[in-house]
């Protein structure tokens, strides 16, 4: 998937608050939207190369929104919706590993209180399926999430209760950068979470992790990987 026609290079220069950057294109400086409110710790560190999305218009805040940052030698991005489009093509493609044999699908489906990124339909019934981006990695390991999460716990527990009803359901942690081998809770951070990810996987619910390949271009997803709870 290309990040699009209208893509500038900056150098990252301090994040005054969760959704917003200030970044330095061309020798000025500009406001850039940070679309992941996560903490990102790691990636968000002064005079780092960042990639930005032009995409001025009346009624945004910025005319930049944050897509890419340089770690080291690869490319970290830090758009948590490109988790979800990703899914999404691969879906319509056939080509999501894991999954297979659904008639169609759907996404943005509305089930009890949440809302579910998407819907699978099977012969035999439906498959609910919530997609979580993860950007914090440590030794290879991707850690979900970086922030307390209530939104995320409430997904797991209500696809948890899905799964008891006799339903299928799974999430997808899609780690988009390429040095994820694993992916696991960062009970460090929102223990909760994990304790809810952890009784999910007892009851059933299935859990999948790809990492990605990300170039200054284009992020596509590249190889499935493992969920060690």
């Amino acid at each position: 998937m290309k990040l699009g026609e209208r893509v500038v290079d900056g150098i990252f220069l301090e994040r005054p608050n969760r959704y917003l950057a200030h970044v330095e294109i061309d020798g000025k400086q500009v406001s850039a939207h940070v679309p992941d409110p996560g903490r990102l710790p790691g990636l968000m560190i002064p005079q780092r190369r960042v990639r930005l999305i032009h995409n001025p218009g009346a009624k945004r805040k910025t005319d930049y929104t944050l897509a890419l940052v340089k770690h080291g030698r690869i490319w970290v991005s830090v758009f948590p919706v490109f988790a979800n489009r990703l899914v999404g093509d691969a879906l319509a493609n056939r080509a999501l590993p894991g999954f297979s044999g659904y008639v169609d699908f759907s996404s943005e489906v509305k089930v009890g209180h949440s809302r579910f990124d998407f819907q699978l339909n099977f012969s035999d019934g439906p498959m609910w399926v919530e997609v979580k981006s993860v950007s914090l990695v440590e030794q290879t390991v991707g850690k979900f999430p970086d922030a307390p999460t209530e939104r995320g716990r409430r997904h797991v527990e209500e696809l948890t209760e899905l799964k008891r009803k006799g339903n299928r359901a799974a999430v997808v942690f899609v780690s988009q950068r390429s040095d994820t081998r694993s992916i696991t809770s960062n009970d460090a951070i929102d223990p909760e979470f994990g304790e809810r990810l952890r009784e999910a996987k007892r009851a059933g619910v299935e859990l999948y992790g790809i990492n990605c390949k990300v170039t200054a271009s284009a992020v596509n997803l590249n190889d499935p990987v493992e969920v060690v709870l």
